[in-house]
């Protein structure tokens, strides 16, 4: 397999794993109609390569104790690839994507309130060396995100076998958290895939207490794992940033019937006059203004207020992208998002 060479096969494997990321490579196997060591001998291609990865996330149980800020940044002519690079390697920043437009990137930053924020802000971004100026909206709603994205190269009942071979969701209660189950989110993180015999060896617990955290985390949805993969081998290779207005009163059916396109990785709401935000993979160029046009037709109290397109995601959710795409590094995750009552 070269760096960007896939097959049906190897699509099929990535959709499921979207669906099931910690599926046995037996569920795996029966599912797709392949040996199961055929399907872990792909998977570790595509992971060596950097094509696709499992990663871990705060989950929706966890939403509320945080909040997150998308902040365009300007840069100094010629230091947009020295500010990338620091941005990127701050763990509270969760994205960085360098755009076109006026504003060289925008990040995503998560954090415990509106006031470490202003710190972080006035601390860290705008004393980065070639950071010009930046401007910050707090997300007020999120209606989809990233890790419901899905290739479509399963049939439905592939689909449905392995969602009903899932963990089901269960409310977090009073679950206590400690140093255990925060580096378990950091394990999980740099590979969610990771075999519970090795997330013991690492945190220093027993496989089986490994295993029961793991499941507990899991199914608290205090965390939430999720398959990424390299955008140039999907066929939706362009990514659209898509601003726009539309009154408070109509934003949440709006929005949560926008977050129903299959192009949207991400619609959440924003502080300020351009209060929806879009990320949108797309096929081609050309394909902009045809999305744009079915919305605009579609949505009556949506207006376009800005697009830009991405050329280049230097970091999603800890991962270090190439041009491509692919995964090339890891920066460890923010535990302190991780708390306990």
């Amino acid at each position: 397999m070269t760096h960007d060479s896939v097959d049906e096969r190897d699509l099929a494997l990535i959709n499921a794993i979207q669906v099931a990321p910690r599926a046995s490579w037996a569920q795996l196997g029966k599912t797709l109609g392949v040996d199961p060591a055929t399907v872990a001998r792909r998977w570790e291609q595509l992971s060596a390569t950097g094509l696709a990865w499992v990663t871990c996330v705060a989950g929706p149980a966890l939403h509320s104790e945080f909040c997150m800020a998308y902040v365009d940044v300007e840069c100094r002519p010629g230091r947009l690839d020295e500010v990338a690079t620091a941005l990127s390697a701050e763990p509270q920043i969760r994205y960085v994507h360098h755009l076109t437009g006026q504003y060289d990137l925008l990040i995503v930053i998560a954090l415990r309130k509106p006031a470490d924020l202003s710190a972080y802000l006035r601390g860290t971004v705008t004393r980065i060396p070639g950071v010009r100026s930046c401007r910050a909206e707090m997300r007020t709603a999120g209606y989809t995100e990233a890790s419901r994205w899905r290739l479509r190269s399963l049939e439905r009942s592939q689909q449905h076998a392995l969602q009903t071979a899932g963990t089901e969701p269960a409310p977090a209660g009073n679950l206590r958290v400690d140093v255990v189950d925060r580096n378990l989110y950091r394990l999980l993180h740099e590979d969610g895939r990771m075999a519970f015999r090795q997330l013991a060896q690492r945190t220093g617990t027993s496989e089986p207490t490994a295993r029961r955290r793991t499941k507990r985390l899991l199914t608290a949805q205090l965390l939430r794992l999720r398959c990424e993969v390299a955008q140039s081998i999907t066929g939706w290779p362009i990514t659209a940033v898509i601003r726009a207005h539309v009154p408070p009163q109509h934003l949440d059916s709006t929005a949560r019937s926008v977050s129903a396109l299959p192009d949207v990785r991400l619609c959440c709401g924003l502080t300020g006059q351009r209060n929806l935000l879009l990320m949108v993979w797309l096929r081609t160029l050309d394909d902009l203004p045809r999305f744009e046009a079915t919305i605009s037709e579609r949505f009556g109290h949506l207006t376009i207020v800005d697009r830009a397109m991405c050329l280049h995601t230097v970091k999603q959710m800890g991962r270090l992208l190439d041009g491509n795409g692919r995964s090339i590094g890891h920066v460890a995750p923010n535990t302190e998002v991780i708390v306990g009552p």
